[in-house]
């Protein structure tokens, strides 16, 4: 039974040992003399690359800077435009404002005027009902006195 231990204790070593080495880094392989000539011979190569590759960006970035520019005049010109617009606009809304303001005055003294005709209109009948009322509450007084007083 020990040795069953002891065994499977070997194997989880084992395990372990294997996934340290595969843990720590192997120490760098040191470039031979031939390789460090090479390096520098291509050195220039690898300047004149970069170089290129360095003026495509600075062209791209110009013509980025370009874009943005020409973006940024557009979108001012749209502003100062929609600007303009708007203050039209507002004009407008103002004058139409002042336009509903003065109908709605004419509706309001229209509407007075109306009534006051109504008014007129109504106290015009009531004042020829009660001429025409009191008239026959007169004759009829009048009557009522002359017949007491043939009697």
């Amino acid at each position: 039974m020990q040795t069953r231990y002891l065994a499977g204790a070997v194997k989880v070593f084992g395990i372990l040992v294997i996934l340290f080495g595969f843990m720590y880094p192997a120490s760098a392989v040191q470039a031979s003399w031939l390789d460090r000539v090479k390096d520098i011979y291509q050195l220039p190569e690898n300047v004149e690359q970069i170089q290129k590759d360095y003026e495509a960006t600075k062209q791209q970035l110009e013509d980025q800077k370009d874009k943005l520019s020409e973006a940024i005049r557009h979108s001012q010109e749209t502003e100062e435009r929609l600007l303009g617009q708007n203050e039209t606009l507002k004009k407008e809304n103002e004058q139409l404002q002042e336009r509903l303001k003065a109908m709605e005055q004419v509706a309001l003294d229209k509407e007075k005027r109306n009534r006051k005709l109504t008014y007129m209109a109504v106290t015009a009948v009531s004042l020829v009902v009660f001429y025409f009322v009191l008239g026959r509450v007169f004759r009829f007084i009048v009557w009522r006195r002359q017949k007491r007083g043939m009697r």
